[in-house]
């Protein structure tokens, strides 16, 4: 049988639609490796002072503050940095978070996970003056020994947590590209639960402390980058880590910075950077505030791992679309090429070995003479 240029075109179409589906299947699912940098800095000595337009502090921290980040408080309120001069910004409160949705899936809680926690240091060499001497050890800052709370307060509850110790020294705008091997390292070990990259903020002690049981802690200011691709999952974890946190033990969290980078959180659904306390608060409160952090962490996470997690959701979504597509391109070239439903039904049938007739078999359609049976110059294939 004669192709038409129709035909054709159409065959042209289908395989172009296909072709472009598993070119944003490949992008979905491409090696972390593969993703681009962040090129992110942070202030090497000082702090940003952030105040509302009444004059109030709000928050202070290390991270270079931009215009447009955003910051949401311990109570939901949720600012937006409006002028930045030096090292003072000012925010306009901007809305209230609504609550969060309940689970739409099992949660870990205390069962034994099969997955891991994956916790790092970008800023390897960050340390706790009053503990350390020092708020600088390069290649052992004191960070290091709060991360290590971390994952034993989660190794305490049965998740495995892998602490990576890699440095990725020195503090400069490069240290987010080193660290990005270690992080897609820790995702490749394991089913991936979380990632946590661990720091300690820059500022005056007592934004970061409170006291709980008697004890001074350090609290934690969670991080996201807002150039992520991923900021809305992110933050929906964040902001779930923050609630189940104060609900437990109250002002733990103090809020979540969203800043103008990535963190390297492109890389994962539930990538957050942890600030535990600063290089004024003493390295001891911040390790009573990574245990604390630690034992609320298994409430947030799915009990069916990564696979429930929004990236692998979206990843068999975009495969049943391709499906779909393949699919319904078959069946349209199909139509076309025999030009009935009987014929393309009988083309199926012929492929499929079921006793189907060959398309153009006039004996079949209406009793023609069989000039058209196999051998004969009629023939179809």
């Amino acid at each position: 049988m004669r192709i038409s240029r129709r035909v054709l075109a159409w065959a042209l179409v289908i395989v172009l639609a296909t072709a472009t589906g598993v070119i944003y299947l490949y992008r979905s699912i491409r090696p972390v490796s593969s993703q681009a940098p962040s090129g992110h800095t942070e202030r090497e000595r000082g702090y940003f002072t952030v105040f509302d337009e009444n004059g109030v502090v709000i928050f202070t921290t290390g991270h270079t503050v931009s215009l447009g980040d955003e910051y949401i408080n311990e109570d939901d309120t949720k600012y937006v940095v409006i002028d930045v001069s030096d090292d003072v910004a000012t925010v306009r409160a901007v809305d209230r978070m609504e609550a969060l949705p309940p689970f739409a899936e099992p949660i870990l809680g205390a069962a034994v996970s099969s997955g891991a926690v994956g916790i790092y240091h970008t800023h390897s060499a960050e340390s706790y003056v009053p503990s350390d001497n020092s708020e600088s050890i390069p290649g052992e800052g004191g960070v290091m020994d709060v991360g290590a709370a971390l994952a034993e307060s989660l190794r305490l509850l049965g998740i495995d947590a892998i602490h990576d110790t890699t440095p990725h020294d020195p503090n400069d705008a490069r240290a987010y590209d080193r660290s990005r091997r270690t992080a897609a390292d820790l995702l490749k070990k394991q089913k991936p639960l979380a990632l946590f990259d661990v720091h300690r903020d820059a500022g005056p002690a007592e934004a970061y402390l409170k006291e709980f049981d008697g004890k001074e802690v350090a609290r934690c200011m969670i991080v996201i980058g807002r150039q992520n691709p991923k900021v809305q999952s992110n933050l929906e974890f964040a902001r779930r880590l923050k609630d189940e946190a104060n609900t437990q033990y109250p002002g733990l969290v103090k809020g979540i910075f969203m800043g103008n980078a990535d963190f390297n959180q492109d890389l994962f659904d539930r990538a957050l950077l942890l600030e535990m306390g600063t290089e004024q608060t003493s390295k001891e409160a911040a390790i009573r505030g990574a245990s604390l952090l630690g034992s609320v962490i298994p409430n947030i996470l799915p009990a069916s791992g990564p696979g429930a997690g929004p990236q692998a959701r979206g990843a068999a979504r975009t495969v049943g679309w391709l499906l779909g597509i393949a699919v319904a391109g078959i069946f349209a070239y199909l139509w076309i090429a025999t030009g009935s439903w009987e014929e393309m039904k009988a083309k199926i049938l012929e492929w499929f070995g079921t006793g189907g007739i060959r398309v153009g078999d006039v004996d079949r359609i209406g009793g023609g003479s069989g000039t058209d049976a196999p051998g004969a110059e009629g023939d179809s294939e």
